[in-house]
């Protein structure tokens, strides 16, 4: 069972912050300022009381900006890092839920998840398990400006991060309520990176392995050790 199912806090997910291109580490300037002078300020508003993130994993090649993105908004809210689970194949698929379920159990306040950006696909399927069925309408892709709220195991509400002077203006208020009736046929989108472009399901672990070999061979390129 999804660890978002098991618990009532509502737990939110961003994506490291922008990242530049060909493998190459650190955040772009655009990054760099979305991880230290909006996302602070914009999650010091949600009574988070626990920080989970993706440590980096050399192996897999994956994780290696989310430490970035989550150590300013650490320090703003004074909050210490949880690195307990990974984002890299050898991670047990309940990690997430009985870390989440731990602090449940002593607290009532939100979840941030900082994860890796192209890991989100099996982040809401295989370690939240994150039920879409009922939801009415979803993002159309990843984004590094968006931030997802999981309430109860359901995508209750994605919504641009609004950043000063990065995302531009979002007609309305910015929000996307999942339950506004509209666009239902949109619903298993949320999980686009996760499934075939015919709407199967698809191998997540296989993909995610074959993802991470073409990483590494772009690094090793970059390297000149190929």
């Amino acid at each position: 069972m999804g660890c978002a199912q098991a618990i009532t806090n509502p737990i939110y997910i961003i994506t490291n912050a922008e990242q530049p291109s060909f493998n190459r580490r650190g955040l772009t300037p655009i990054g760099f300022q979305r991880a230290n002078e909006c996302l602070p300020q914009l999650l010091s508003t949600l009574n988070i009381g626990k920080i989970i993130m993706c440590p980096q994993n050399d192996d897999s090649e994956v994780c290696f900006e989310t430490l970035d993105t989550a150590q300013p908004i650490a320090n703003a809210l004074k909050l210490p890092i949880d690195t307990t689970c990974g984002a890299d194949e050898n991670t047990d698929d309940d990690c997430l839920t009985k870390l989440t379920k731990n602090f449940a159990a002593n607290s009532s306040q939100s979840i941030l998840i900082v994860w890796d950006i192209h890991e989100m696909g099996a982040l809401l399927e295989e370690d939240l398990n994150v039920n879409i069925d009922n939801a009415d309408d979803a993002r159309d892709g990843l984004h590094n400006d968006v931030i997802t709220t999981i309430v109860k195991n359901k995508i209750t509400l994605i919504t641009s991060q609004n950043c000063t002077n990065i995302d531009g203006v979002v007609p309305g208020t910015g929000i996307v309520n999942l339950h506004s009736g509209k666009g239902k046929g949109k619903a298993k989108r949320a999980l686009k990176a996760a499934r075939g472009a015919d709407g199967s399901t698809v191998n997540l672990k296989e993909e995610r392995a074959a993802k991470r070999a073409e990483r590494k061979r772009a690094l090793k390129v970059r390297k000149g050790v190929l």
